[in-house]
C-alpha cells in the first residue's frame, strides 16, 4: 500500500478527534442533537487548524442515521457511503480553481436536486474568500434561502474579503491557532501508538515551529521522521533543529549576551559560525526575533508569569529571566525591533546575512545613535548601575552649604586651614574644571553635558548651547530644576562665586544679541535705501498737507 502523509492518516474523523477547538466542537454537536441545523456556516481561521475536517465530520454527523452524542456512529450505510466517497451527498468545492459566475450558476442550478441516501446535500466551498464578485452576487440568492435539503459550509483564511452580505447570512466560528502544549500532547499521543522512539525537547520544537497549526505539525514531523529512519535514537532534538535549520538554545543565549554586553567582535563570529554550519540566515534572524521578545516579555511579566506566556519550562523561564535581568525594557525594546526590521528587509536584500550583522552591530552600540531613544537608554542604564553601587556618586556642596556646617557647629569651633582654591583665569578654564569635577562626581549629568559648547557668559550666568537637530533632549533634560541647581553649583566652585547656568539650542537664545544686532543694523541700511529711492523721485521739499477746502 502507498504510503500516506501522517496529516491524511490522522485527519479527525469524529469530533473527539479535534485539538484545541473544544468550544466550537461542543456547539456543532449541540446542534446536532438538538436539529437546529442552519443553513448556512462560515469556518474561518488559520491554516491547519481544522476548518475543512470539522466541516466533514459535522456533513457526516447530519446525515448520520444514529448519531452517538452528536457524534456520527461510523457504521450506518450512510455514514459508510459518506466516508467512502461514493455519494454525492457532500460536495467539496475549491473556490481558488472555481471561482466564476458560471460554476456559481451551475452550482445554483443542481443544488435543487435532493440527496441520494442522506437527509440533507452539503455543499463545502474551500477558500471561499477567492470567488469573484459576480460569483458572490450569484451565490447570495442560493445562500438565503436554499432548500431545505441543501445545507452550505464555506471555509476560509481570509474572512475580512468576503462580503457583508455573505457573513450576514451565516453563522460564523472562528477556529483559533492550536496552543503549542495540545499540539504536543496530540503528537506524543500518535507516536507512542505508532511505537516511534522521540525526545519530549524534540517533539515540543517541533509544536513551536507549527504556530499553532495541526496540519503544519503533522508535515514537519512527518519530514523529520523521513530522516530519523536510519538513526538508532529515533526523534532527536538535534535531528529535529537540523531538520528545521534552528539554532540551538545555548547558541542564542550566546548571541544574546554578546549583544548585550556590547561584544561587536564576539556577534560577528557568532554569525559567521551560524552561516558556515550551513543554516540558512533568515531562520536564525526569526530565532533571535524571538529570543528578544523572550526576553522581554519575562521582564515585563516576571518570572512567575513568563512561563505561562511563552509555553515554556520553569527551567527555560529562569534562564530567561536571568539573562533579561541584565538588560533594561527599552534596550530589549530597541534590540527587538532592529530585528524585526532585519526580518522585512532581508526579504528585498540581495545580501541577507549584512542586513542581519548591521543590525546586531547597532544593537551593541546605542551609544553611537544620537537620537532621543538611544540617549534614554544610556540614562536609563547608567541610573540602574547607580542604584546597584556599581557607580558610587558624591554630591557636589558649595560654599554657602559648607558655610552653613561650620556655622551649625558653633562659633567657638576653630574654623580648619585649609588650601584655597585656584580659580581658573579664563571663562573656559572655569568651564572646563566644573566639567571634570561633575564627571567625577556626577557621570549621568556629564554625559548630558558633555556633547554640548560655552557660548557665552555674563556676570557668572553660563550659556551652554547644543546642535539644534539632535540636542533638544539634552536641552530639556539640563534646564530641570535640579539638573540646572547641580551645574550652577559646580560652577559655583569652580569659579570661587556665585553662578548661574542655561542650556540652549544653537541659533536661539544663546546668539539672539549679535543676530538682533545684524538684523536691526541692516533694517535701517535697506531703510535709507528706501528713502533715497523716494527721494529721488519725488524730491526732498517739504509737502504741507491740509484737508480745508
Amino acid at each position: 500500500m502507498a504510503y500516506q502523509a501522517l496529516y491524511r492518516r490522522f485527519r479527525p474523523a469524529k469530533f473527539e478527534d479535534f485539538v484545541g477547538q473544544e468550544a466550537i466542537i461542543r456547539t456543532l454537536q449541540s446542534q446536532v442533537m438538538s436539529g437546529r441545523i442552519a443553513h448556512a456556516y462560515l469556518f474561518c481561521g488559520t491554516r491547519g487548524t481544522g476548518k475543512t475536517s470539522a466541516a466533514k465530520v459535522f456533513a457526516r454527523a447530519i446525515n448520520c442515521e444514529t448519531p452517538e452524542n452528536g457524534e456520527p456512529c461510523g457504521t450506518c450505510p450512510t455514514c459508510k457511503a459518506l466516508m467512502d466517497d461514493s455519494t454525492l451527498d457532500i460536495l467539496e468545492i475549491d473556490a481558488a480553481s472555481n471561482n466564476g459566475v458560471e460554476e456559481i450558476r451551475d452550482l445554483r442550478d443542481k443544488v435543487k436536486y435532493p440527496p441520494a441516501i442522506g437527509r440533507y446535500r452539503v455543499y463545502i466551498i474551500d477558500e471561499v474568500h477567492m470567488l469573484s464578485t459576480g460569483a458572490f452576487n450569484a451565490l447570495l440568492k442560493t445562500l438565503e434561502e436554499p432548500p431545505e435539503h441543501a445545507k452550505f459550509i464555506l471555509a476560509t483564511t481570509e474572512p475580512q474579503k468576503l462580503p457583508a452580505t455573505i457573513l450576514s447570512r451565516c453563522q460564523r466560528f472562528d477556529f483559533g491557532r492550536i496552543p503549542l502544549s495540545k499540539i504536543a500532547a496530540r503528537i506524543e499521543q500518535i507516536l507512542t501508538q505508532e511505537g516511534v522512539q522521540f525526545e519530549s525537547p524534540a517533539i515540543e520544537r517541533i509544536a513551536r515551529a507549527a504556530e499553532g497549526g495541526m496540519r503544519d505539525a503533522w508535515s514537519i514531523t512527518d519530514m523529520c521522521l523521513g530522516y530519523a529512519i536510519e538513526s538508532e535514537h529515533g526523534l532527536t532534538d538535534t535531528l529535529v533543529r537540523e531538520v528545521l535549520g534552528s539554532s540551538d538554545r545555548n547558541t542564542l543565549f550566546e548571541f544574546a549576551d554578546a549583544i548585550i554586553d556590547g561584544n561587536s567582535a564576539e556577534v560577528i563570529r557568532r554569525i559567521d559560525a551560524v552561516m558556515r554550519s550551513g543554516k540558512e540566515i533568515q531562520v536564525f534572524a526569526k530565532d533571535v526575533t524571538g529570543h528578544f521578545r523572550s526576553l522581554l516579555m519575562t521582564l515585563v511579566c516576571g518570572r512567575e508569569a513568563c512561563a505561562q506566556v511563552l509555553e515554556v519550562t520553569t527551567e527555560d523561564a529562569e534562564a530567561y529571566a536571568t539573562q533579561a535581568e541584565r538588560s533594561t525594557e527599552l534596550r530589549l525594546m530597541r534590540i527587538l525591533n532592529l530585528f524585526i526590521s532585519a526580518e522585512s528587509d532581508m526579504r528585498w536584500s540581495s545580501q541577507p546575512r549584512f542586513t542581519v550583522e548591521s543590525a546586531a552591530l547597532r544593537a551593541c552600540l546605542p551609544e553611537q545613535s544620537m537620537n532621543a531613544e538611544a540617549l534614554v537608554e544610556r540614562l536609563d542604564e547608567l541610573e540602574k548601575k547607580i542604584a546597584s553601587g556599581t557607580i558610587q556618586v558624591k554630591a557636589i556642596r558649595g560654599a554657602a552649604a559648607k558655610s552653613a556646617d561650620a556655622a551649625n557647629a558653633g562659633a567657638e569651633e576653630e574654623p580648619e586651614a585649609r588650601p584655597q582654591p585656584v580659580v581658573p583665569a579664563t571663562v573656559e578654564g572655569i568651564y572646563k574644571a566644573a566639567l571634570q569635577e561633575i564627571r567625577k562626581t556626577m557621570p549621568m549629568l556629564y554625559g548630558l553635558l558633555n556633547p554640548g559648547r560655552l557660548a557665552k557668559e555674563e556676570d557668572g550666568r553660563y550659556t551652554v548651547v547644543f546642535n539644534a537637530r539632535t540636542g533638544g533632549i539634552n536641552v530639556n533634560m539640563l534646564n530641570t530644576e535640579e539638573r540646572s541647581t547641580q551645574v550652577a553649583t559646580a560652577l559655583s566652585v569652580a569659579a570661587g562665586r556665585p553662578c548661574t547656568f542655561r542650556a540652549a539650542l544653537e541659533g536661539t537664545v544663546e546668539e539672539t544679541d549679535k543676530k538682533i544686532l545684524d538684523q536691526q543694523a541692516q533694517a535701517k541700511k535697506q531703510a535709507k535705501e528706501n528713502l533715497d529711492k523716494i527721494f529721488d523721485v519725488f524730491g526732498r521739499e517739504n509737502v504741507r498737507v491740509s484737508d480745508n477746502v
